[in-house]
């Protein structure tokens, strides 16, 4: 198989890396600055909350989606100076997951304005997945058995992937996964992160947490007894978080 080759620039006030591939004349414009070619070219807004701007385009005929990182503060800003990106995060966890057997939609490059070793802006940039979101599939094909029970044993198996690969993804739930077709793909890891040893076994059990309590709130009732069940199947640990959830309405 042939290896993948990145393209990469550092200086004092930038790091850019991107699929070598993918580096053509209009990925360096972006590159070179986001906000100005978002502005010049035929962009969509999807979201822009005080977290993340995520911008749809195309690229070179290619859709892909621009998520640019923001601050809830001045002082969230500085603490971030000296920590990893959430793009260099995202590009990171893309591969790894993928190569693990979690599909994600593919990476093609990331930026991140720095001043010498201090961090500041983020931008990562992946191919658009066209699909629906997880809450959407499970309302679409509810009456379908064999799909919802495929589409279960998908996503309690991507849970269960993550948990034994010692990593906590930090937001799993329904709207953070795309089916294209039966097809479904992983999104948003600005939250992942290995375990700590020294955290509680609640804290680390974080994914599972989530996405039982995403249950009780986004998936159709008649459904709800099968996904919880196929997800006792996993261990004690999670037959206890399943069985000790308390719903709140």
């Amino acid at each position: 198989m042939k290896k993948q080759q990145f393209y990469q620039h550092k200086d004092f006030f930038t790091h850019i890396v991107c699929d070598q591939d993918l580096m053509s004349a209009e990925m360096r414009d972006l590159l070179s600055n986001p906000d100005n070619y978002i502005r010049r070219s035929n962009a969509k807004i999807i979201q822009d909350n005080f977290k993340n701007k995520i911008v749809y385009l195309g690229i070179d005929k290619i859709p892909a989606i621009i998520k640019i990182h923001n601050y809830k503060s001045t002082w969230h800003k500085i603490k971030r100076f000296f920590r990893r990106t959430r793009a260099s995060r995202s590009w990171h966890y893309s591969f790894l997951f993928n190569r693990n057997g979690i599909p994600t939609p593919r990476p093609m490059a990331y930026k991140e304005t720095r001043i010498g070793p201090l961090r500041g802006d983020s931008y990562f940039i992946y191919e658009w997945v066209e699909g629906i979101n997880g809450e959407q599939y499970f309302m679409n094909n509810k009456s379908n058995t064999e799909k919802i029970q495929k589409a279960i044993n998908s996503i309690v198996d991507m849970t269960r992937k993550i948990n034994n690969l010692g990593l906590i993804h930090g937001d799993i739930r329904l709207k953070n996964t795309v089916f294209r077709g039966d097809e479904m793909f992983l999104t948003d890891f600005d939250d992942t992160k290995k375990k700590k040893w020294y955290k509680t076994k609640s804290m680390n059990n974080r994914d599972f947490r989530g996405l039982i309590k995403d249950i009780h709130y986004h998936v159709p009732p008649e459904i709800q007894p099968l996904f919880l069940y196929r997800l006792e199947l996993i261990s004690e640990d999670v037959k206890r978080l399943v069985k000790s959830y308390v719903h709140k309405p």
